[in-house]
C-alpha cells in the first residue's frame, strides 16, 4: 500500500507540474514556478519569537515584547528578500553529451540574465538534485521497472553563484547524471533550491529542461566474427578515402574545397604555381569488414561486445561495419562512424515496444524481409 500510494502521489505531482511549470531549454523563474517555506531554523526561529511573546504577556515585561515584534519582523522581511532574491535567477539547459552506462554524465545548466531583472542577478549558493532522472512518461518501460536507485534518495550537488550581473559573463553548472542502463531517454526533472540570505526560508522549484540523453552499452569483451567485404565494384579493389592521417598509398590530386584540413594541402604545387590541390589517398577494400555476434548470444552480451569492438577499431582507424540480427550498418570509420554505432548499440532492442536508433542518426535499422537482399 504505501507503495502504490507513492506512486500514484508522484504521477500526480508530475501531472500538475508539466500544466504549472511547462518543459523548457530555458527556464526564467517566475511567480508560477517558486514555492517557499520556512526552513528547520525558520521554524525554530517562529518558535522562538512566539515564546518570547508569551513571557513578554505573562510577566508584562515590554522589552520581551518589542524583541518578540523585531524577530517577526526580521521573518516577514527574509520571506520577500528570499523570494525576490530567487525569482532573478534563469537557466539555460546544454545538450548533454553521451556517456556509457557504467560512467558517470553530467548535464550543463547555464546561468543566464533574467528577462525581467537583467541588472541584478540571484545570489547565494542553489542546492540542485534530480527529482526524478528520467520522465515517467518514457517509452523505456524496461528502465523504469528495473531502476534501483529509483527508492534512494537522490544526492544534492552545492553550487555558489558567483554574483556578476554583467550579460557578458555567464556561469556554467555541471551537474552529475546516473542512469545505470543503456538507451535514449527523456531526462526528467531537478529539484532547484535556495536559502539566501539568512537561511530562514527554503525557495526551491522543478524544473524540466527537455533534454534527451543516449546512453551507450557497457564496453566488455565478448565473441566477435570477423567478415571482409569483397569489392564487386571496381576491378582494381581500389577505394578513395578522406582521412588524413591515413598511412595508405597516394592516389591522386584534387582541386581543393573550402573547409578541407590544411594538411592535405600540396604544398610544393601551391608554391610552384599558386594552385591549391589536396591530395588523396587509397586503401584496399578488403580492409572493409563487418563486426557481427552469434545470434545464440544474450542480446546484453552480444551489444556490449560490439560496443567494445567499436571502441577498438575506431582507436586505430580501420573501416568496420555492424551486422547483428535486425541491425546493420555500412562500413565506414571516424568519430562520427564510432557516435552511429554506438547510439545504435545502444538502443537496439528485439522488443518492438521500446525505442530504436535516433532518427537523426544515418543508420539503417533492416527488417526480415531485407536479408533476401544481403
Amino acid at each position: 500500500m504505501p507503495t502504490l500510494f507513492t506512486k500514484y502521489f508522484q504521477r500526480r505531482l508530475s501531472t500538475w507540474l508539466d500544466k504549472r511549470v511547462p518543459a523548457s531549454q530555458e527556464h526564467h523563474l517566475n511567480l508560477n514556478s517558486i514555492f517557499i517555506l520556512p526552513s528547520g531554523f525558520g521554524w525554530s526561529f517562529i518558535i522562538l519569537s512566539l515564546c518570547l511573546f508569551l513571557l513578554g504577556t505573562n510577566y508584562q515585561n515590554n522589552l520581551m515584547l518589542l524583541l518578540s515584534y523585531l524577530c517577526l519582523s526580521i521573518m516577514l522581511l527574509t520571506l520577500f528578500y528570499t523570494h525576490q532574491n530567487f525569482a532573478r535567477l534563469a537557466l539555460k539547459a546544454l545538450p548533454p553529451t553521451s556517456f556509457h552506462c557504467n560512467q558517470n554524465g553530467e548535464i550543463q545548466l547555464q546561468v543566464i540574465p533574467h528577462l525581467n531583472a537583467q541588472r541584478k542577478c540571484c545570489n547565494g549558493t542553489l542546492f540542485i538534485k534530480w527529482l526524478t532522472v528520467v520522465r515517467h512518461t518514457d517509452t523505456q518501460l524496461e528502465y523504469l521497472r528495473n531502476r534501483r536507485h529509483a527508492s534512494a534518495p537522490q544526492q544534492s550537488y552545492c553550487f555558489s553563484l558567483i554574483g556578476n550581473s554583467k550579460r557578458e559573463q555567464s556561469q556554467t553548472l555541471n551537474v552529475p547524471l546516473q542512469i545505470s542502463r543503456r538507451g535514449q531517454f527523456t531526462l526528467g526533472r531537478m529539484t532547484i533550491a535556495c536559502d539566501f540570505p539568512l537561511g530562514l526560508y527554503k525557495c526551491w522549484t522543478h524544473l524540466d529542461f527537455d533534454q534527451q540523453v543516449v546512453v551507450y552499452a557497457k564496453p566488455q569483451e565478448g565473441p566477435i566474427t570477423i567478415d571482409k567485404l569483397p569489392n564487386a565494384d571496381e576491378p582494381d579493389n581500389l577505394s578513395e578515402i578522406t582521412d588524413p592521417t591515413s598511412n595508405e598509398d597516394f592516389y591522386a590530386l584534387n582541386d581543393y574545397e573550402i573547409g578541407q584540413p590544411l594538411n592535405r594541402v600540396s604544398w610544393k604545387h601551391v608554391a610552384k604555381n599558386g594552385n591549391w590541390v589536396s591530395k588523396s589517398f587509397t586503401s584496399l577494400q578488403s580492409d572493409s569488414v563487418v563486426l557481427s555476434v552469434p545470434s545464440s548470444e544474450d542480446v546484453e552480451t552480444a551489444v556490449s561486445a560490439l560496443t567494445q569492438a567499436t571502441i577498438s577499431w575506431t582507436s586505430t582507424n580501420r573501416v568496420f561495419g555492424i551486422q547483428y540480427k535486425g541491425l546493420n550498418i555500412a562500413p565506414a570509420q571516424g568519430a562520427k562512424h564510432m557516435g552511429e554505432c554506438l547510439s545504435a548499440l545502444a538502443c537496439f532492442n528485439d522488443s518492438p515496444t521500446l525505442t530504436s536508433a535516433p532518427s537523426s542518426k544515418p543508420v539503417s535499422i533492416s527488417s526480415v524481409q531485407k536479408k533476401t537482399g544481403a
